[in-house]
């Protein structure tokens, strides 16, 4: 009669598997949620917890913080059915009238402007107009030129010179002074307008702005001025401007580089009505 069997020995094998995935698992997390947030450009040493919350998503303490100092909103328009219907409703034909005796100067009579630094509004989107006009006439955006020409205007005013602009016809010669000539695209401008780049937090161009350089969403960039994209770029990296809501033009131009932005406006403002995006397919073939 036997007494008891004794237990195989364990296999130390199975341990060091074990300790081994423990390890790696670690090392994963670390790399993860503190390394790759706390190195990514623009940021200024996170804490181990706001790394952490950037990572996964959520707003870390300083973004917290910086949400309450600054609880202005970014602009005052609402998109609510009377803004929707105040735009449906309004009058182009008035809206030429009031261009005329203030907007044509710098915009010109068709919308395109002769300098570079004033951007084309015709076929732009008419809710954009409308919002950059009551953001200059509120001061969300600066109003150092505009302001004086909105400040006696009323909605009805505002949605009448986007109803206007919106209507005319986008001319598919040279858009104004110091337009880039079209000419094949680097593949990282490309990249950026196709896929952004999610390790620097930047979404692909053509996600909110249409792969033609145009959508109703957002403001149009196809055939807009060089100069003028290049300065909006910039001043929306440097907070100079911040009448974006949400923040999100802020948070991708802070990560693009002096020559990304400058690829960027020549790519959109090279680009005929219509022609942005059989520039890409064609430039992809190459």
């Amino acid at each position: 009669m036997t007494t008891g069997s004794r237990p195989p020995p364990r296999d130390r094998r199975f341990a060091v598997w074990i300790g081994s995935i423990a390890a790696l698992l670690v090392a994963a997390t670390a790399a993860g949620f503190v390394w790759l947030p706390a190195v990514q450009a623009g940021r200024d040493g996170p804490g181990l917890w706001d790394a952490i919350c950037s990572a996964i998503g959520l707003p870390s303490r300083g973004a917290r913080a910086v949400a309450v100092a600054g609880a202005e909103p970014a602009s005052n328009v609402a998109w609510t059915a009377a803004t929707q219907q105040l735009l449906a409703g309004a009058n182009p034909g008035r809206g030429a009238a009031l261009a005329a005796a203030s907007c044509n100067g710098c915009h010109g009579p068709a919308g395109v402007s002769d300098d570079a630094i004033f951007p084309n509004l015709a076929r732009q989107s008419r809710a954009s107009i409308y919002k950059q006009l009551q953001d200059f006439k509120s001061g969300r955006r600066d109003p150092a030129v505009m302001g004086a020409y909105v400040a006696a205007l009323s909605d009805g005013d505002l949605s009448d010179l986007a109803a206007h602009y919106a209507g005319l016809p986008v001319p598919g010669t040279a858009r104004g002074q110091g337009q880039a000539q079209q000419a094949p695209v680097d593949a990282a401008t490309l990249r950026l307008v196709d896929h952004g780049d999610p390790m620097r937090g930047i979404a692909a161009c053509a996600a909110c702005h249409g792969p033609m350089g145009f959508t109703a969403a957002a403001p149009r960039l196809e055939g807009q001025q060089r100069a003028y994209l290049e300065v909006q770029l910039e001043a929306l990296a440097s907070g100079a401007r911040h009448n974006d809501i949400g923040a999100q033009m802020r948070g991708i131009a802070r990560q693009l580089t002096a020559r990304e932005i400058s690829g960027l406006a020549a790519y959109y403002a090279a680009a005929p009505a219509g022609e942005t995006d059989s520039r890409s397919k064609s430039t992809r073939t190459k």
